[in-house]
């Protein structure tokens, strides 16, 4: 089968499982490699920011990659719906699925060594996938 015979469909069904997976798996890290990872990150980036303060660019970086995290994944979302050509309700159904795990994927943490459950952490996943529902809006009319 060739690349063109696959549908677009399940292409990006593909990604938007790959990236949550991906996403999930980072964000069930327990404290220690969370932290040690995040750490490794900024002091890789430091030279790229004017920041003196590593760790509060480690903070930051931190905080970026929630939205960031949950942006990517709603518009891969999107994207899946779009070209699956459904209804009104069913986009609406799994983008209130993007939203309900922005709390779940919270909720989870205190199950895992070192993590803690934050509203926090929480209203940036919201964030991250409202930015993702209308970057996915603007790209998929």
């Amino acid at each position: 089968m060739t690349l063109t015979l696959i549908k677009p469909f399940y292409i990006y069904l593909f990604f938007t499982i790959l990236w949550f997976l991906f996403m999930t798996w980072l964000s069930h890290q327990d404290g220690e490699h969370t932290s040690r990872t995040s750490l490794e990150l900024a002091n890789h980036m430091k030279h790229w920011f004017p920041v003196r303060d590593i760790g509060k660019l480690n903070q930051q970086l931190r905080r970026a990659a929630h939205v960031i995290l949950f942006a990517v994944f709603t518009i891969l979302l999107t994207g899946t719906l779009h070209s699956a050509n459904v209804s009104t309700a069913a986009m609406a159904a799994g983008l209130i699925l993007a939203v309900f795990w922005g709390w779940a994927d919270e909720a989870t943490k205190p199950m895992i060594q070192g993590r803690h459950f934050s509203w926090f952490d929480v209203r940036l996943n919201w964030m991250g996938t409202g930015i993702g529902i209308l970057a996915g809006i603007l790209l998929y009319r």
